[in-house]
């Protein structure tokens, strides 16, 4: 397995497109160096990858993700390609065994089984290996944090949202959830310290590398494009030169994730992140498809409510038929605003998936509490 993945690392591109970016930008900061220059940024490029990517495209994210990724910048370029695969699909698979305890603890092995196969092959996560993403950090992070609240190690689950600060914009309802929620069990602030303290260490070791890297970021932030054609609601009305006003309709829904941690005695922590992350995801700012991968998490939670739906057939020839035409979609050279359908179908099946269980009740608190 480990010589096949190296092989298909060192000899093809794929874990490159994406990762070669950020590998560079990680390069500079450890000589310290600015991490968001575009030129020094192709210059690493040329001499340490041997290759470049597009001109426009940098590391815009927070420089959180440059301390996940040091350690990958003493290895060559290769061999931390190959490094950062592996991660990513161990990534995959823990989350995915996090998923089936907060999900499906009570599903029978079969069901286990094949949704850990899907998480594996599902198209988005698929496309964010061939990319060499770091969305996996920030779905890491999200379901670990509710793993670690499950058994009330409030302090780490706090710190795991570190990794959500890499791409904040697509779990950010679900991410104030869990901070409220956090506030309302018990004044849990130990998770709000975890976060914190994770924050100040975090930073203070980049500090080490480069003592400019916040002016750094801020200068990043006043030239980077907020008008990038992504595949949410708002990229999509944009690029059809409709509206630029629908990338801001994620803030109609802030209130839900203060209404949802009110009420826990009637939505459970794991209900109320699955259907926030399902909202998110199309409405947000702005999200590539690569970044659908955190629909696993809503997905676990359909797959729960199909153990005992009364149409369970039924919603398990729609899942797949959308799985497919998502696969079929990738392949063909398709513009990527036009992915925004497939989250928008997952909260058609979502809603049916929840209407149609034979347990449904208004109470959604999990009895896994």
């Amino acid at each position: 397995m480990g010589l096949s993945l190296w092989n298909l690392s060192s000899t093809t591109d794929f874990g490159e497109s994406d990762f070669r970016i950020y590998w560079s930008a990680t390069y500079l900061l450890s000589r310290g160096q600015n991490p968001y220059d575009i030129e020094a940024i192709k210059t690493v490029q040329q001499t340490q990858t041997h290759g470049i990517s597009n001109d426009t495209i940098m590391a815009w994210n927070p420089p959180f993700l440059f301390l996940f990724l040091l350690p990958l910048a003493w290895l060559p370029f290769v061999a931390a390609k190959f490094a950062w695969l592996v991660v990513n699909l161990l990534i995959i698979i823990t989350a995915g065994i996090l998923l089936i305890d907060l999900y499906l603890h009570r599903s029978s092995p079969k069901v286990k089984l094949a949704f850990l196969i899907f998480a594996i092959g599902f198209p988005a996560a698929i496309t964010g290996l061939y990319m060499g993403q770091v969305t996996f950090l920030v779905f890491w992070g999200l379901v670990a944090c509710m793993a670690l609240i499950k058994k009330e190690q409030w302090f780490w689950a706090g710190t795991a949202l570190i990794l959500t600060t890499i791409k904040p914009h697509i779990v950010v309802l679900a991410v104030l959830y869990l901070l409220v929620y956090m506030a309302y069990q018990r004044r849990q602030f130990k998770g709000w310290s975890g976060l914190v303290v994770a924050g100040i260490v975090g930073l203070g070791i980049l500090l080490l590398f480069r003592s400019d890297l916040i002016s750094n970021l801020v200068g990043e932030t006043s030239v980077a494009s907020g008008r990038w054609a992504t595949s949410t609601i708002g990229g999509l009305l944009s690029y059809l030169e409709i509206t630029e006003a629908a990338r801001f309709l994620i803030l109609l829904f802030v209130p839900i994730p203060f209404y949802l941690a009110r009420h826990p005695e009637k939505f459970s922590m794991e209900f109320s992140v699955a259907l926030l992350t399902l909202i998110t995801v199309p409405t947000t700012i702005f999200g590539w498809s690569y970044d659908q991968t955190i629909l696993l998490i809503p997905i676990a939670q359909v797959f729960s409510w199909l153990a005992d739906s009364k149409y369970r057939l039924a919603m398990i020839a729609f899942i797949l038929c959308v799985t497919i035409a998502n696969y079929v979609q990738r392949v063909l050279p398709i513009n990527e605003v036009y992915y925004v359908w497939f989250p928008l179908l997952w909260w058609i099946i979502f809603g049916l998936a929840w209407r149609g269980s034979t347990s449904f009740k208004p109470q959604l608190t999990s009895s896994h509490a």
